[in-house]
């Protein structure tokens, strides 16, 4: 009995002992998968963080401000450290980033395109987004729907849209005869109840501002905003301020957006390339009470509260014109701060 109970002891023993190693084999077992797990982990958290610190790196350069350091293409966090390239091509960009930490590490590549954000389409030459509205023709104006490049030159045949667009058969009676033969477009007069209305946008274009024109009065000397591959916001009267009045007697050239509120003349020469929205309430906008030669090549969109006014008066030896331009709007879409990134392809 007593050689019987030894050998049971003997054998509880080999198996506690048994047990036990297994017990610390598996503790050691799951600390070494929660470690390598943690440190894949936060080798993929560096990959990650490189690609969104050098997104965020380029969202906050000013375009306008002349040359930019490069994003940094490495960099330590935490205990631990990143590589990342990138090959922008056009409007794509391809990054590739390799996060490390300890003895692991990730890979990441992203593909990504630069896009403009939303943009108010326009619906013509002219669109009229407020009703009722007034639309006043004068001297030898003329409103051209009919496609041109970004240069005013006519494709012939090519996207060709209405002259004006209005949102209901009454005012659209009264633009066809205020303008009369100086209304030309496929056809010269339309209508078209739902034309986006651009006020949706103002914020965001009062916050982009390259330009913000908050004095009234008499505004002389001549101005230009952007350029053909650099295209700006300029906007007048950002507060909305009733009874706003300006009147800019020097020449004005500009690429992009240009918004307008209140009572706005241009009297020296205008030319914009782009899209010219009046926002606001009770706009009178002047658009070519000019001397010179002026155009608008892009579009024109008259946005508000019931009665707004625009107002073309055609003074200089050509009338002035605006034309539509889907070449000169597809460029002003391409303002750098209302442009993002958009993914294409992520592979980790």
């Amino acid at each position: 009995m007593g050689r019987s109970a030894i050998m049971m002891v003997f054998g509880l023993a080999v198996v506690l002992g048994y047990v036990g190693i297994s017990l610390r084999g598996s503790v050691n077992r799951l600390t070494e998968n929660q470690y390598g797990y943690y440190q894949y982990a936060n080798a993929r958290n560096m990959a990650r963080l490189a690609i969104h610190r050098h997104l965020r790196f380029i969202e906050g350069i000013n375009p306008g401000s002349g040359s930019q350091p490069a994003p940094p293409s490495s960099a330590s966090f935490a205990g631990g450290t990143y590589t990342i390239t990138a090959d922008p091509t056009a409007d794509t960009l391809t990054l590739h980033s390799t996060g490390r930490y300890a003895d692991s590490t990730y890979e990441m590549y992203v593909k990504l395109l630069l896009v403009p954000k939303p943009f108010p389409p326009s619906p013509g030459a002219i669109g009229v987004a407020a009703s009722p509205a007034s639309l006043s023709i004068s001297g030898q104006a003329s409103v051209d729907g009919r496609n041109h490049d970004s240069t005013g030159t006519n494709l012939t045949g090519s996207g060709d849209l209405p002259g004006i667009t209005a949102m209901n058969s009454t005012d659209s009676a009264q633009f066809a005869s205020s303008g009369g033969s100086y209304l030309i477009g496929n056809p010269p007069v339309a209508v078209n109840s739902s034309i986006t209305n651009p006020a949706a946008f103002m914020n965001e274009y009062i916050q982009s501002a390259d330009s913000l024109i908050r004095t009234g009065g008499t505004i002389g000397g001549n101005r230009t905003y952007g350029s053909s591959t650099r295209p700006a916001i300029v906007v007048v009267n950002p507060d909305n301020t009733p009874g706003f009045s300006v009147k800019f007697t020097g020449n004005m050239t500009g690429y992009g957006i240009l918004a307008v509120s209140g009572d706005v003349q241009f009297a020296g020469g205008l030319t914009w390339y782009g899209l010219v929205i009046a926002f606001g309430s009770d706009n009178t906008v002047e658009i070519f009470s000019a001397t010179g030669n002026p155009q608008i090549i892009g579009g024109v969109i008259l946005a508000g509260t019931a009665g707004a006014q625009l107002a073309l008066k055609g003074t200089g030896s050509s009338g002035g014109k605006v034309l539509y331009s889907s070449q000169a709007l597809d460029k002003a879409k391409k303002i750098p701060q209302l442009m993002f990134y958009s993914v294409v392809e992520w592979y980790e």
